[in-house]
């Protein structure tokens, strides 16, 4: 058998999973256990993972954690009638990975458009119609944003 070679969004997609696993466990999960549900449930588990981009896949799960505080900070002037509270669990983890991208990834790494559509694209392959409507509104304002920042720079 032999193993896939695992795209960004693949790994966008684990990484979402682990950290849910992380949040919705009823016991603590050490990011390992997190990552082996993740990948049990996951993308492609009969498949394997192999040239997974693990620094990456690393970076993402240990930036969203370490930064959550400051994130949720970030995203709660983007929730026009909503709090942080009342979103389903799964799309603040897809925010809070957007976000995370947005504002403490390199540019060159990741362009702003792109943390967007890749989120719209984990609220498609997650969330339903609605939720990937939230998702995207959320994401299209805070686009604006660093848009008319980067603008006036």
């Amino acid at each position: 058998m032999s193993k896939k070679v695992v795209k960004r969004r693949e790994v966008r997609q684990v990484v979402v999973q682990t950290l849910y696993q992380m949040i919705s466990a009823h016991k603590d999960l050490d990011i390992n256990e997190a990552v082996a549900y993740a990948l049990e449930a996951g993308v492609f588990p009969e498949e394997g993972y192999e040239g997974i981009d693990n620094e990456y896949f690393y970076e993402l799960i240990e930036g969203v954690r370490s930064k959550e505080t400051e994130i949720d900070k970030l995203i709660e002037p983007y929730l026009t009638g909503w709090s942080l509270d009342r979103i389903a669990r799964i799309d603040l983890i897809i925010l809070r990975v957007a976000f995370y991208e947005i504002f403490f990834v390199s540019k060159e790494e990741v362009p702003n458009n792109v943390a967007a559509d890749e989120a719209i694209e984990l609220s498609k392959f997650f969330s339903d119609d609605k939720s990937r409507q939230f998702v995207s509104g959320v994401v299209a304002k805070v686009l604006d944003d660093t848009k008319a920042e980067a603008d006036n720079e």
